[in-house]
């Protein structure tokens, strides 16, 4: 396991506090969620979710170094990335989950009612949740000081991705055909383009 980079207390505190705000966004979009009838489910994506959430551990697990001053150019550079990062998971999060109200499920599935969602960061990319995600993985790195731990995790976290990705595009090309091939065409899956 690679030598932490030391970090701020500040800037693992801002991951703390900042990825409970997170995690209270993930319960609200849960509990928005009706009782489904028709639906179609891919139990592949929980291979995905699995598969993603091996990123999670390999970036964040090892020692902490908490030596910085919180007040030094480091020690403010790394509270800065981790508020960036961490504001652009919540945000896109929110937004996304928002987007899609009723049909945001943690697996992959369609409602007989679903809709296919192109507005807010569906706009620009067809996953903004996934990317949100690794933003996610990127602060949790950063806030603990384990920069060379992306090197195997951001891999590990783009393979269950692409799982998950590949999963819910097949299930939207079913349900709604030539739209959401038209849709897939136009924008990209993860990266929005510049």
């Amino acid at each position: 396991m690679p030598s932490p980079v030391p970090i701020s207390i500040v800037q693992f505190w801002a991951f703390a506090a900042s990825g409970l705000l997170f995690f209270l966004f993930l319960i609200r979009a849960a509990s928005r969620r009706t009782a489904e009838s028709g639906s179609k489910r891919d139990r592949r994506s929980q291979l995905g979710i699995f598969v993603q959430g091996l990123g999670f551990p390999l970036a964040g697990f090892g020692l902490v170094r908490p030596t910085l001053a919180p007040l030094s150019a480091a020690g403010l550079a790394g509270t800065a990335a981790v508020l960036l990062l961490m504001g652009g998971a919540i945000a896109l999060f929110a937004s996304s989950s928002g987007a899609l109200g009723r049909n945001w499920s943690l697996v992959a599935r369609t409602r007989s009612d679903h809709q296919l969602v192109r507005s807010g960061p569906y706009a620009r990319v067809r996953h903004p949740i996934y990317l949100g995600m690794l933003f996610f993985l990127l602060a949790l790195a950063v806030a603990l000081g384990h920069w060379l731990q992306l090197v195997v995790a951001v891999p590990v976290f783009l393979a269950g991705t692409a799982i998950r990705t590949r999963t819910e595009d097949a299930l939207l090309e079913q349900s709604f055909g030539d739209e959401f091939r038209a849709y897939r065409k136009s924008t990209p899956a993860l990266f929005p383009k510049l």
